[in-house]
């Protein structure tokens, strides 16, 4: 492996981050905020301008193989994860502040913090903005900023595991990327307009903004969206729901293309439709169970009833429907629905078998395409590397923290599903211990890669 390769790009990715800690410098300025002031991001931004000049000088910037495009993935996550924390450790410590780092770039959306509204102005803000770059992806990010090679770009967003295919909307990967940012930096501005047409303040309605569409969930305060009334929730609901469709779907929408929403779109709108009637049932509410369902679903993580208010078999539901998340290509997390329903065509397949003669073609298919065999091995070594992160930090959980089981497999299930939401209180949360934090973190950032990156880097041929 070729480190100079791995240094320099991860010398221009901090390059770029030290400009994106300057955003919050203006806000800073206007509000003051004490620790939580200018000093602090501008100290920052020169520590990762620093950092990534003498990384970039170490290094150069090529064509990286496989296995540097790996190390560069998980890399990436760790450093500006650590770099990110430093402003939001003026209000946390040190360990909570990185793992509100790390829950924000992979818009998981669970809180160390007690109380977001004690945050100065810039610091929610930066709180915020990550949670919007981190939805589509930093390297994403960084191929949509950095004009580098063709092959350079190819090979970062494949390893960031954003399975959007580069093509389906232009054939450059570049223009393809700068599209996407552009759907969502649009979809992202008439949210801020709808939220103050329903009531929110200006600066509410921006932080909100940039946490709704990237499914992140991060709000300014402690009651999250419940704070708000009904024309504030209906609105965070439907974008929710946006933010959790594929967004090449969402650019051909919005060009008036309605061709091949495809079966993981349908099954998408079924699955929130079916989950928000049966919550209507068991709490009584109709805007509560539908916006839940929007964000569980979606895997937002916003709330305006806890889940325990809901029934315990609704709970079950809740819990399953974490695990699935949205869709393939969108900012949702969870195995997503795209592979759920490849593995039940596979079974769909196995059973047709016992009543096919040997040589009939049974393989199987969805939307019209057989499922290709690397496509079903990929799916479920997936499948099995989340069951056991799951249950692994599940594990971890038990045996530090006084929970119930049903409590650390929901930490587990949220934190690796990068979903937010869980059954465990919130009180239980803020009181994690550092091992918890450090293997809850860690599962944060193998389900935002899809776990494949960073178990591949404990392979000691990659360093060859």
């Amino acid at each position: 492996m070729r480190f100079a390769v791995v240094t320099g790009i991860l010398g221009r990715l901090l390059q770029i981050l030290s400009g994106l800690l300057l955003v919050p410098v203006p806000l800073a300025l206007a509000y003051g905020g004490g620790s939580g002031g200018s000093a602090v991001f501008l100290s920052t931004a020169l520590l990762s301008l620093a950092a990534g000049t003498l990384l970039q000088r170490a290094g150069k910037i090529d064509e990286p193989s496989l296995s540097e495009s790996v190390y560069i993935t998980v890399l990436s996550w760790i450093l500006v994860s650590s770099l990110a924390a430093i402003p939001l450790s003026t209000g946390l410590s040190p360990g909570k502040a990185l793992f509100e780092a790390v829950s924000g770039l992979t818009t998981t959306g669970i809180s160390a913090a007690a109380d977001p509204a004690l945050f100065s102005p810039a610091v929610l803000f930066w709180r915020s903005l990550i949670q919007w770059i981190g939805g589509l992806g930093i390297l994403t990010f960084f191929v949509a900023v950095v004009r580098e090679s063709g092959a350079v770009s190819r090979k970062l967003f494949s390893a960031e595991a954003h399975k959007t295919d580069p093509g389906s909307i232009r054939p450059s990967l570049l223009n393809s990327v700068k599209s996407l940012w552009k759907v969502y930096g649009f979809l992202t501005s008439v949210l801020i307009g709808a939220y103050v047409v329903a009531g929110m303040g200006v600066f509410d309605a921006v932080l909100h903004s940039l946490t709704t569409l990237s499914t992140g969930g991060f709000s300014t305060g402690s009651m999250s969206l419940g704070a708000y009334g009904a024309p504030v929730q209906a609105v965070s609901a439907f974008f929710m729901l946006l933010g959790g469709i594929n967004f090449v779907i969402l650019y051909r929408l919005l060009r008036a293309d309605t061709r091949t929403l495809g079966s993981e779109f349908r099954m998408y709108v079924l699955v929130f439709a079916g989950v928000s009637a049966l919550g209507a049932l068991s709490s009584g509410s109709v805007l509560d169970s539908i916006f839940t369902s929007a964000s569980l679903v979606s895997s937002t993580g916003y709330a305006t009833v806890g889940i325990e208010s809901f029934s315990a078999f609704m709970q079950l539901l809740f819990l399953g429907v974490l695990f699935v998340g949205g869709s393939v290509g969108s900012t949702a997390g969870g195995l997503k629905i795209f592979r759920v329903r490849v593995l039940l065509e596979l079974l769909r397949s196995r059973v047709r078998s016992f009543s096919l003669p040997d040589s009939a073609l049974n393989k199987p298919v969805v939307d019209g395409k057989i499922v290709e065999s690397s496509t079903l091995r990929t799916v479920a070594a997936l499948l099995f590397s989340w069951l056991a992160v799951c249950f692994g930090t599940a594990a971890v959980v038990l045996s530090q923290e006084p929970v119930s089981i049903q409590q650390a497999l929901s930490l587990a299930v949220s934190s690796v599903g990068n979903m937010g939401p869980s059954l465990a209180s919130s009180e239980a949360v803020l009181s994690l211990s550092p091992v918890s934090r450090f293997f809850l973190a860690v599962g944060m950032i193998a389900g935002r890669l899809e776990m494949i990156p960073v178990l591949a880097i404990f392979n000691r041929k990659l360093l060859e």
